[in-house]
């Protein structure tokens, strides 16, 4: 039932539809058991240009290579209401399937970016950042001094945040979440969604 009736949504939607037998179908996915649907999209990712004006903050995924974790990422930053997310060069290709998968139609709804470091630079130099460091400000004591729109920065568990941003001309304020002593760094998805959640709540 469930798929006549997304069979009958696609073809509201004129989408071209067509059926396969299973073993066409299992050699054209790329997970060890498909649910039986595939679509074909045609999508690009946005440019800086076209990221909306706000006071919500904007995620930048600093060479994050788990594919996983940007999904998980983008669907968090969209879920949490940030107005775009950038991933800067060394980042799984946002177009990963796993990328996709793990973003749960969050592509398709939230304006997603890919740029080069120096590109977010040379376009925002004067505008506001918060970098995810582990010795930055508690989240509490960070959050009221970053200005509305500015954007979060997490880079990766192993490497964190490039040492460019060091170099960065706009407002910076390094901010962390807090942990137990003796506890692991936080993996990059679940930190980027505390910290948006601080950020957005505080704007």
């Amino acid at each position: 039932v469930a798929q006549d009736s997304l069979f009958e949504a696609a073809r509201a939607l004129r989408v071209e539809l067509g059926v396969v037998p299973r073993k066409e179908f299992d050699e054209l996915a790329d997970t060890e058991t498909p649910s039986g649907v595939l679509a074909v999209v045609r999508w690009t990712p946005a440019s800086l240009a076209a990221l909306p004006e706000g006071d919500a903050p904007v995620l930048i995924i600093d060479a994050v290579q788990d594919p996983g974790n940007v999904g998980t990422m983008i669907r968090t930053a969209y879920a949490l209401g940030a107005r775009g997310t950038i991933a800067l060069d060394g980042t799984a290709d946002v177009r990963n399937p796993k990328v996709v998968r793990s973003a749960m139609g969050a592509l398709f709804r939230h304006p997603v970016v890919q740029a080069t470091w120096s590109e977010v630079r040379d376009a925002w130099s004067a505008r506001p950042v918060a970098l995810a460091v582990q010795d930055g400000m508690a989240l509490r004591e960070a959050a009221p001094s970053v200005p509305p729109g500015a954007a979060l920065v997490i880079g990766s568990e192993g490497h964190g945040v490039r040492s460019e941003w060091d170099t960065w001309t706009g407002p910076l304020t390094r901010v962390t979440v807090p942990m137990r002593a003796g506890a692991e760094s936080l993996n990059a998805a679940v930190a980027a969604g505390i910290l948006l959640h601080g950020l957005t709540r505080e704007s």
